[in-house]
């Protein structure tokens, strides 16, 4: 149980994240989530990551959407884990997330 409690008050480590919510024409909101990713090597690159805002909170991800920086990023710490880039549409969901990369083992 004390394990439990200390897990859930540990903060998210990610630093320099800010949101930008824009409305798009066609009224999807846009989420642009700028954060410093660390990288394998301990770096810290600042990316900006295009979500979209659906109606149960969760956010959408779409590789072709994304900035071309933020695709290298993407690339790379999907190589790094020995994977490819995904590249259909991914969900992030859940209190306190606030990025995720979504890396497949098929081409």
């Amino acid at each position: 149980m004390l394990l439990t409690m200390l897990l859930s008050i540990v903060p998210v480590t990610t630093t320099g994240a800010y949101d930008d919510v824009r409305q798009a024409d066609d009224g999807r909101t846009l989420i642009l989530r700028t954060i410093d990713w660390e990288t394998d090597d301990g770096q810290r690159t600042r990316v900006t990551v295009d979500w979209q805002l659906l109606d149960d909170g969760s956010m959408l991800y779409e590789y072709s959407r994304q900035p071309p920086a933020t695709q290298a990023v993407h690339r790379q710490y999907c190589a790094a884990q020995g994977m490819n880039v995904f590249l259909g549409s991914s969900w992030l969901s859940g209190e306190g997330a606030t990025h995720a990369f979504h890396c497949s083992s098929t081409p």
